[in-house]
């Protein structure tokens, strides 16, 4: 008996995740790992969760009101939180555009289900997200890859893509994941404009858009969109779905995340959650709305000051040993360097001999590539490391690369 023609064709879509088969080699504590892109568990705020707890455990009603069923929607306070902090001068967010989720990534399943049938032409950056990849390859689309340079997604690519007739762009604009690169102010109007002239619809991921370690990043595009429509009408009309997430800011395990989006478009995703899940954990939820709504701003400046010495320690130690036959993105934010290595050299391999020789793990690039390419590209992450261990990691692996070459 066998299995293999039990599955549906899109079952039958679905690779595994290079990374995810990845974090199970890095179970050995010799490896020195820059591959995962994951947030500091020493960072986490566990003093305020387990004030939190004791605080329920003295409210023995509320507390068990906290493990019942709830609404789909989400917890109303959070989605408040949310709709506040989502708007500006520019737009007007309420709490009936967002919907909270099971983490970011749910937000692309319930998307992709949304938006995906069999053969739709969408559009993404090249490289991309590799989450995004495999959620919206279960569908089976046709994938518009885009180029990128070191601003991002370019408008020429964007427009011939547009042109073709994807019938979204999916982005993460701001430090991207994995490439680090953040879309200009000028690009992001530029591209609400082409949306509004071919009717395209923009998923924008910003699941790193707090991490910034010099400035701010530019507007949303969300945001920018209101300042095009005019600030109350982007419910009617517009054309931008927000994508955010407590996983980067917070905890990863709380599993909460929230899609802001036009009320037609989110009535649908409710009714898909609904059919998926029924509701996001309810004490999960409570617990994400404590932090964020109480020490969110305070937790952020630390992420932002002990991230951005790493950043820097990273940065630094590639500009003091790569080769100059080695680019790397400059990035300021977010937790990844995208490294791009000579023609003909494979990331792949490279990693076989980085882990046996040097015991130094990252992600090979190609994974990020929707349409193959890429073979000699990398991504590294610096959120994890100290920057004593980033310099030495970052030495061993530039040797290891001139040995190659």
């Amino acid at each position: 008996m066998t299995w293999n023609n039990k599955f549906s064709a899109d079952a039958g879509s679905i690779d595994a995740s290079e990374i995810r088969e990845l974090l199970k080699i890095l179970a050995d504590p010799e490896i020195l790992s820059f591959a995962g892109g994951i947030p500091d568990p020493e960072l986490f705020p566990m003093d305020q969760v387990r004030a939190f707890r004791e605080r329920m455990a003295q409210h023995p009603e509320q507390d068990r009101q906290l493990m019942q069923y709830s609404q789909t929607e989400g917890y109303e306070p959070l989605r408040s939180w949310v709709a506040r902090t989502t708007s500006s001068e520019h737009i007007s967010v309420l709490k009936e555009n967002v919907l909270i989720t099971n983490g970011a990534q749910q937000s692309l399943t319930l998307l992709a289900a949304a938006l995906i049938d069999a053969g739709t032409p969408i559009g993404v950056a090249n490289p991309t997200y590799l989450g995004a990849l495999q959620v919206f390859g279960a569908r089976r689309p046709v994938f518009h890859t885009i180029e990128t340079d070191l601003d991002g997604l370019t408008i020429e690519g964007v427009e011939k893509a547009f042109k073709a007739g994807v019938k979204f762009l999916y982005t993460v604009p701001d430090f991207q994941n994995p490439g680090g690169m953040t879309i200009p102010e000028d690009r992001r109007e530029k591209i609400i404009e082409l949306a509004h002239k071919y009717d395209v619809v923009i998923l924008e991921d910003t699941a790193y858009r707090a991490l910034y370690y010099d400035c701010p990043p530019p507007p949303s595009l969300l945001e920018l969109e209101g300042k095009f429509l005019g600030k109350d009408n982007w419910n009617d009309k517009g054309l931008v779905v927000q994508l955010g997430t407590a996983s980067k800011t917070l905890m990863p395990a709380l599993r909460v995340g929230w899609s802001v989006a036009p009320t037609a478009m989110l009535e649908k995703l409710i009714l898909l959650k609904q059919a998926n899940d029924l509701h996001t954990s309810t004490v999960n939820q409570t617990l994400a709305y404590e932090l964020a709504n109480n020490i969110l701003d305070s937790h952020l400046e630390t992420l932002r000051t002990v991230y951005g010495e790493r950043c820097k320690a990273m940065i630094e130690a590639l500009r003091q040993y790569l080769p100059n036959s080695v680019t790397f993105t400059p990035v300021k934010g977010g937790m990844f360097v995208w490294l791009k290595l000579p023609e003909g050299m494979n990331a792949r391999k490279l990693l076989e001999k980085a882990l046996a020789e040097e015991k130094i793990a990252f992600v090979p690039g190609a994974a990020f590539h929707a349409n193959g390419g890429g073979d000699n590209t990398l991504r590294l992450s610096f959120s994890t490391c100290s920057p004593h261990i980033i310099h030495d990691g970052m030495k061993r692996l530039a040797d290891l690369i001139r040995r190659e070459l």
